[in-house]
Order: C-alpha cells, then sequence, then structure tokens
C-alpha cells in the first residue's frame, strides 16, 4: 500500500511541476486574423494568422470539367510559420484534377 502513495505521490508531484513550467508560444497563440468566405456552391476561401506568426490562406473554385458532370474542384494556398531554429517557413500547393503539387521553400 505505501508503494501505491508514492507512486500517486509521484504522479501529482510531477504533474505539479509540468503545470508551473512557462508555457511556450505555440501553447497560447491566438488567432490575431480570420477571413472566410464561402458561397456553399462552388467557391471558397478562408485566412488566417496566429499571434506566434502561423499564416495559412486557401482557396477552392469549382470548374467544369470534360466528361465530369459534376466538375472538379480547383484549390491553390499556402501556409507559413517559424521554425525553432529562427527560420520561416512556406509551403504553397495547388490541387486540382492532376493531383496535388506542393512547393517549399525556406522564407528570407
Amino acid at each position: 500500500m505505501m508503494k501505491f502513495y508514492s507512486v500517486l505521490f509521484s504522479v501529482f508531484l510531477l504533474i505539479s511541476v509540468c503545470r508551473s513550467l512557462p508555457a511556450s508560444d505555440d501553447a497560447t497563440a491566438e488567432t490575431v486574423r480570420l477571413e472566410s468566405d464561402n458561397n456553399g456552391v462552388d467557391k471558397y476561401s478562408f485566412a488566417y494568422e496566429t499571434s506566434n506568426g502561423i499564416t495559412r490562406n486557401e482557396e477552392g473554385v469549382l470548374k467544369s470539367a470534360e466528361g465530369d458532370a459534376e466538375g472538379v474542384l480547383a484549390v491553390h494556398g499556402s501556409t507559413s510559420w517559424t521554425a525553432p531554429d529562427g527560420k520561416k517557413y512556406e509551403i504553397s500547393f495547388t490541387a486540382d484534377e492532376t493531383g496535388y503539387h506542393p512547393s517549399f521553400k525556406l522564407v528570407p
């Protein structure tokens, strides 16, 4: 029984220490900008930015395709963030009937 209480005490001690550590920027990040437009039929777009420097935007349009009665969704967008090493990265992409085409770069 004593062993059980020792383990229980250790767990509570570990939780207390972890909660007292300062939170990282990611854990406390807030949305500082949010835009959204969706007509519910043939197009949408959204964009957001967080207080820790993450940005994301995307736009999609339904376009007619030969032989496809429902059409094809063509999408393009990007996301960027600053890594723990201080470098800023960006992924841009397009996606349509030809597939998903990402592009990765280090932002100067």
